[in-house]
């Protein structure tokens, strides 16, 4: 479903007034400035209309796609997670980009990528598990990002991740033998 389709045939003010601001700060090609304008959009309340959001799915997150720019600069993509719902290990397929919890509270576990062997198995080192609250930001770098997301509340949570382009297709991390990880492709869907 198209954006149009979500919001009527014209894009809505309330839309506007949220990729107008992302588009400005994608331009400087720098994610720290998207993150400074995520922060300010989920401060002004711009993400709290629930309507942005997909509804919740029984078996995994939901994923909606609030905007993916025509020209492939970025997109916005907005996630709804239920209590204990969370992402596998993956990474963003070279994409950039900042990422909001708009409510609730997530867990990110990342990873950092030590050593390749010549199947193309990797071997993965925990780095660090964050608690990620309400108003709080991420910034996704290409090559370095490799992480995983959960709902670590007792509530609904919803977050706003915006990529250097849309991201349709990414690589997933699966636990093998001896600390080795296979690598996996998979196609990403949206819930709206």
């Amino acid at each position: 479903m198209t954006t149009n389709e979500r919001f009527g045939s014209a894009r809505s003010a309330h839309v506007d007034a949220i990729i107008e601001p992302i588009a400005r700060a994608i331009a400087t090609d720098r994610a720290t400035t998207l993150a400074a304008t995520l922060a300010d959009l989920g401060a002004s309340g711009a993400f709290d209309e629930r309507s942005l959001f997909a509804a919740p799915g029984e078996t995994r997150y939901s994923r909606a796609r609030l905007w993916a720019d025509p020209a492939g600069h970025f997109a916005v993509v907005c996630m709804t997670w239920l209590p204990g719902q969370g992402t596998p290990v993956h990474d963003h397929a070279g994409r950039w980009g900042a990422e909001l919890v708009v409510h609730g509270t997530m867990r990110e576990t990342s990873y950092r990528m030590s050593e390749r062997d010549a199947r193309g198995h990797v071997r993965l080192v925990r780095e660090r598990e964050t608690p990620i609250r309400a108003a709080q930001i991420g910034v996704v770098l290409p090559t370095v990002d490799v992480h995983e997301l959960h709902n670590d509340g007792p509530d609904l949570a919803h977050t706003v991740h915006v990529y250097s382009s849309l991201v349709d297709a990414c690589t997933m991390f699966t636990p093998g033998g001896d600390g080795w990880w296979t690598l996996a492709p998979v196609s990403l869907t949206y819930d709206a």
